[in-house]
């Protein structure tokens, strides 16, 4: 985050990591002619809008303008970890209407396990996610791809998305 912090144009791979994330759940929920496909996608944005953005944005606060607490530029990571992505589904299911809350929630969580899956994917150089936390510190990582590599994938990948997205709801 301290490339996009100081302005330099490294920070912005949060935006192609957005972009791909939300791109390969379009591809997955359309591939299995699958419901709630904007909820689904939104799942799979949530862990870095709730825990990425106010951490950078308030780390923007702290290192340009003021003081910020520790607990503020870090205390969002449990939204980025099984436990605080449930307690987010389930809260933000009492958004849609009682009849399709059921849906919502397990549509929003499975964005978010698709999410999680493909940031284990990512090697970020030994920090791993605590995938087990609060019940354990284990760090998961894969290191299949690098975490800067999703950059140059999200423009084809975000059009490929929208190409098999509108023919898809062209067909009977």
């Amino acid at each position: 985050a301290q490339d996009f912090l100081d302005g330099s144009p490294g920070g912005w791979c949060c935006v192609g990591d957005l972009l791909t994330h939300g791109a390969a759940a379009v591809l997955l929920k359309v591939g299995v002619r699958g419901r709630f496909i904007p909820v689904f996608v939104l799942g799979t944005v949530m862990p870095d809008l709730c825990s990425r953005v106010p951490a950078i944005g308030l780390g923007y606060v702290h290192v340009h303008l003021a003081r910020v607490s520790p607990f503020f530029t870090h205390g969002w990571q449990p939204f980025h970890q099984p436990v605080g992505l449930v307690l987010l589904a389930f809260l933000t299911c009492f958004l849609f209407q009682e009849t399709v809350r059921a849906s919502v929630f397990w549509n929003l969580l499975g964005g978010m396990a698709l999410h999680l899956g493909l940031d284990v994917l990512q090697s970020h150089h030994g920090a791993g996610y605590l995938l087990g936390f609060p019940f354990s510190d284990f760090a998961w990582e894969l290191g299949v791809i690098g975490s800067e590599a999703t950059v140059g994938w999200a423009i084809p990948l975000s059009l490929l998305a929208w190409f098999v997205y509108r023919y898809r709801a062209s067909q009977p």
